[in-house]
């Protein structure tokens, strides 16, 4: 159990997570009674990075096919702030009544599958996963930097609203869960997966360091703040072997930090490539 003096800010975090999933899930509904539809429509699926380009020239993001993909962006931001994982985001952007998400259910279910979704209709919204919200973040960025000031302002405020999405989603101990707001099972725990963790914290980066000018001086202090106990928790979650600092687990229990399964055929491991990320820190 955790000490008294940390139980207030987690329980506060669970309530704030609560209140989060009750007002995305009204959002959609309210889309869906408008629409006079029950059921919403499931939008492509895809890699979502893959259908992201952000290796490209700068000049590129001020393009017809950059806003193209940065209009579909902002239409399947969820009201959180976040994106879901496996869209296609060279689709036409989404439209009134169709899901913040793809199906996202799990192609091998069993009898065993502990992971099975809650609700199937609402799987993944807002999410980690799979390089999300952090690589829409990336490339919002790029286009604003393409554009006049005048001609960015949507993508402004979509950026602003995932850069919060990101420091709401944080733990009280400084790491990310897979999916915000919380879904349950293997997705509360801090999640080295993916790059999930140190994705954020280079999303954050250029918030903390003061290099997005049109973000308030409260945001930049809450990414600083956000950014230092981010690395606090990436260094409490370091596995020690006899006494050596080493490498990152791929999933950590949320309040322990100890090395944790995911679906039933992922046992507790060990993380190479997401390690390296966390060096680079």
């Amino acid at each position: 159990m955790l000490p008294a003096a940390q139980q207030g800010a987690w329980l506060q975090y669970l309530e704030r997570s609560a209140q989060q999933q009750a007002a995305d899930r009204a959002a959609l509904a309210a889309e869906l009674k408008a629409a006079g539809r029950t059921v919403a429509l499931m939008p492509k699926e895809g890699f979502s990075a893959h259908s992201i380009p952000v290796d490209m020239e700068p000049m590129w993001y001020g393009s017809d096919a950059a806003l193209k993909i940065a209009d579909t962006i902002v239409s399947f931001q969820i009201p959180n702030g976040g994106w879901s994982k496996n869209l296609d985001m060279a689709q036409p952007a989404r439209v009134q009544g169709e899901s913040y998400a793809a199906a996202n259910l799990n192609r091998y279910p069993d009898a065993a599958d502990y992971d099975a979704a809650r609700d199937p209709h609402w799987n993944y919204v807002g999410t980690l996963d799979n390089d999300a919200t952090n690589t829409e973040l990336n490339f919002l960025l790029k286009v604003i930097r393409a554009l006049p000031p005048e001609q960015s302002t949507k993508y402004r405020a979509s950026y602003l609203a995932g850069i919060g999405y990101l420091l709401h989603a944080q733990y009280p101990n400084g790491g990310w869960p897979q999916v915000w707001p919380l879904q349950g099972g293997y997705h509360d725990a801090v999640t080295f997966n993916d790059n999930a963790v140190t994705e954020s914290l280079e999303s954050l980066e250029p918030v903390a360091n003061g290099e997005v000018a049109f973000a308030t001086a409260a945001m930049r202090a809450e990414a600083k703040a956000a950014f230092a106990h981010g690395l606090e928790c990436v260094l409490a979650a370091q596995i020690s072997v006899d006494g050596k600092k080493t490498v990152w687990a791929q999933q950590n229990d949320a309040l322990t930090l100890q090395p944790v399964s995911a679906r039933n055929y992922e046992m507790p491991a060990l993380a190479s490539g997401e390690s390296a990320r966390c060096w680079s820190f």
